[in-house]
């Protein structure tokens, strides 16, 4: 071992250490409690919550919106709320590891300035009053490391010489939240390079998935994703939010990458901006995520920054949309939605745990009865054929066009920036990313011009396709219904296929990402007589193990086109609640 070598881990063992250590005495857990932790399936539900008190589960039951009026009407203080959610943190980060930065006296200095600040004004300083916000590790916190998964960032700005602690510059959605009365507490874990599906890096290993941890929690926002399915945050900022989300049972919206500030975000290769990255938005309630989402665009963030377009929250597209069903998600006979259903891309197939997940949405949404569809009735007899909601099959133009051109803007600097930040400490890349990052000649200018004109046409092409939808009834589709992935989680290291998200990446559409159902052991058998469509299918088939699946959450994309987030956000609404709905229905159980 050299020098080097031993200078970064020691350094990633010290911030380690200096994390627990911010963790107060009376929410430490035994480390008999942590060893059983290491040993169980499921950490989420009954167990994290053996491990709080009353006070922590009164609140950490409700979502943003029933809080922020519970605080409101004073049945609960801001620090009543913070010092609940920063316990469940605490505790969750102790058995899952979920957490790089922690800041809970901040967040309690600022939750009594809040109280202080309703005392004295009789009313909130603004729509999330109280409300704790945790923010994945790529977002600047002033006083707070950004390590970005990085041993070389440590204790710096970014990697470079000044010291976070007296830098007083922060990213502008963390201004722009404090300003509306968030409370921040924490930072999430992510993967070294943000460049990854599933949560790992040389700081604090490996991040598991709390529902089942023989799964991956996802990536690259995994941290969030595990610490809200431990209750742990009620609203999280990520990046890559949809697999994470997907993979640990909560929603999450991507929306368009302009729509919400990127400015003063740490992020890798910062100067490819032919396809920028986005602000995501994650929580467990879409209620939550509504405030969450308007809140921040009431503050007009397109004035501090001239990337972000003018385009404030349009409640009446939301309401607009919402009206087309009753509460429950059925059909109230006014224009109903139309549901475009992408089964497969065509490369790698979804496991059984997604098709049959695809197959729920799919016969609910029909079920739920929002425009008769009389070419169904033969092939749907369970079904009440007076009221069947329009799905029609998705067979846009392949994605692995997309994936492909995608990947090549990500890897087109050579991945110098990623070996720059490794550098800094001398650190490894982690064994999954050294093939895909391996160091080399950045991309001919004329190469990167014709992937630009080729993501350009895939856009084009895409468009055109959804607007044929229309074609016959004079109705475009609405949202498209797909995986998140080709698995429910995925066994870590065997995430083979990234396009069911990349591609609509490039194509910077708008989605939002529901819970649907949970992969059954009993329900979700091997088909033997599948016929993989390439190797890669034929690896993503041979890894899936019922046993091992068991009870992994199976969520799926609500996907619309550019600048749709109020949209997409009504239809995920529109969707669970039919789910709710038939609840009992036999595909559900």
């Amino acid at each position: 071992m050299t020098l080097l070598t031993e200078s970064w881990r020691v350094k990633a063992k010290q911030k380690v250490a200096n994390t627990h250590s911010k963790i107060p005495e009376e929410w430490r857990v035994k480390k008999s409690v942590i060893n059983k932790a290491e040993n169980i399936k499921q950490l989420s539900g009954g167990f994290v919550d053996s491990l709080l008190e009353e006070p922590e589960l009164n609140v950490i039951q409700h979502d943003a919106t029933q809080l922020s009026r519970l605080i409101q009407k004073g049945e609960f203080s801001a620090l009543d709320v913070t010092l609940a959610f920063c316990k469940t943190a605490a505790v969750a980060h102790q058995i899952n590891n979920c957490l790089h930065e922690i800041f809970f006296d901040e967040a309690i200095e600022r939750a009594k300035y809040l109280d202080d600040y309703m005392k004295t004004h009789g009313k909130p300083i603004g729509p999330l009053h109280g409300l704790p916000v945790s923010l994945k590790d790529q977002f600047h916190v002033k006083g707070v490391d950004t390590s970005m998964g990085y041993i070389g960032w440590i204790g710096t700005y970014g990697g470079t010489s000044l010291d976070p602690k007296t830098v007083i510059l922060e990213s502008q959605i963390v201004k722009e939240l404090l300003s509306l009365g968030a409370v921040l507490f924490c930072k999430t874990s992510l993967p070294q390079t943000l460049l990854f599906g599933e949560t790992v890096n040389n700081l604090i290993g490996r991040t598991l998935n709390p529902v089942n941890q023989k799964l991956s929690c996802g990536g690259s926002s995994g941290g969030e994703g595990a610490l809200q399915a431990l209750r742990g945050s009620l609203m999280g900022l990520g990046g890559s939010v949809r697999i994470p989300a997907g993979f640990c049972g909560t929603c999450s919206v991507k929306p368009s990458w302009d729509r919400f500030s990127y400015r003063d975000i740490a992020n890798t290769n910062p100067g490819q901006n032919t396809y920028p990255s986005t602000v995501g938005f994650m929580s467990p309630s879409l209620d939550s995520l509504e405030l969450l989402l308007s809140s921040v665009l009431s503050t007009q963030p397109w004035l501090r920054d001239p990337a972000v377009v003018a385009l404030p929250w349009r409640r009446q597209i939301l309401d607009d949309t919402l009206a087309r069903a009753q509460p429950n998600g059925l059909s109230n006979d006014k224009t109903p939605l139309k549901i475009g259903m992408f089964w497969t891309d065509g490369v790698v197939g979804p496991q059984p745990p997604v098709v049959r997940g695809l197959h729920i949405l799919s016969s609910v949404i029909k079920k739920s009865g929002h425009k008769v569809n009389p070419s169904e009735y033969n092939r749907l007899p369970l079904f009440d054929v007076r009221k069947l909601q329009q799905v029609v099959d998705w067979t846009p133009p392949s994605q692995s066009t997309a994936k492909r051109v995608h990947l090549s803007f990500l890897k087109a600097d050579g991945a110098h920036d990623i070996h720059t930040q490794l550098d800094l400490s001398g650190e490894p890349l982690i064994p999954q990313l050294e093939k895909t990052f391996k160091l080399r000649e950045p991309d001919p200018l004329l190469t990167y011009q014709s992937h630009t004109l080729e993501g350009r046409a895939y856009e084009l092409q895409y468009s055109d396709y959804w607007n044929t939808t229309g074609d016959e009834d004079g109705q475009l589709v609405d949202a498209v219904i797909m995986p998140v992935a080709p698995h429910a989680a995925v066994i870590p290291g065997k995430y083979y296929h990234t396009a069911y998200t990349e591609a609509i990446n490039l194509l910077n559409y708008s989605v939002c990402v529901i819970p649907v159902c949970r992969a059954d052991k009993n329900l979700d058998i091997v088909n033997k007589d599948y016929k993989p469509l390439n190797d890669i299918d034929q690896q993503n088939w041979e890894a899936y193990d019922p046993e091992v699946y068991d009870g992994a959450p199976v969520g799926l994309q609500v996907v619309g086109r550019k600048y749709e987030e109020e949209k997409v956000l009504a239809i995920a609404k529109i969707v669970t609640a039919a789910l709710k709905s038939y609840a009992d229905y036999p595909l559900l159980n």
